[in-house]
């Protein structure tokens, strides 16, 4: 019997269905800016950390392409490809099933505070790789604008959304 595999988009609304929930409990408990800085810093480590025990080091731009190809290649996601020097990779997505999926629940913040937040983790996992982003569909916007740069022994500190 062949093993069906569950998509990124897949496991989000698993996981959403018991943290949505959970978080909103939270959020009636401490207030909804305690409860979100819980959710930060019990997610973020976990994922900093996977992501610099998968990746060998000096293939920044390889780890990035490889996460940008696992969000479009589940169809979950439509990619547009921006100009970008030779140290980026700059891309808008335009049009994303996550935002969708939190958008009909009617908490798009905890849509962007789930997945869109965990964006920034995954590139802190990174050596020598900054995101910058201004949009997210999430958020009403119509594109997410994703702007890498890839600057040997250059970080920024983390700048919060």
């Amino acid at each position: 019997m062949k093993k069906q595999r569950v998509t990124q988009l897949e496991k989000t609304k698993m996981q959403a269905e018991l943290l949505v929930p959970l978080i909103e409990g939270m959020e009636r408990e401490l207030g909804r800016e305690q409860a979100h800085r819980l959710v930060r810093e019990s997610l973020g480590p976990m994922l900093r950390e996977a992501v610099r025990t998968s990746h060998t080091p000096g293939e920044e731009r390889q780890a990035v392409q490889k996460i940008l190809h696992i969000s479009k290649s589940v169809d979950a996601q439509d990619h547009v490809p921006v100009p970008s020097a030779e140290d980026e990779i700059n891309v808008d997505i335009t049009r994303c099933e996550y935002a969708e999926f939190f958008q009909q629940l009617g908490r798009p913040d905890l849509g962007f505070l789930l997945v869109c937040e965990r964006d920034l983790d995954l590139i802190d996992g990174l050596e020598d790789v900054e995101m910058a982003r201004t949009t997210t569909i999430m958020m009403g916007s119509p594109k997410c604008d994703f702007r890498f740069r890839f600057r040997p022994n250059v970080r920024t500190p983390r700048q919060p959304e």
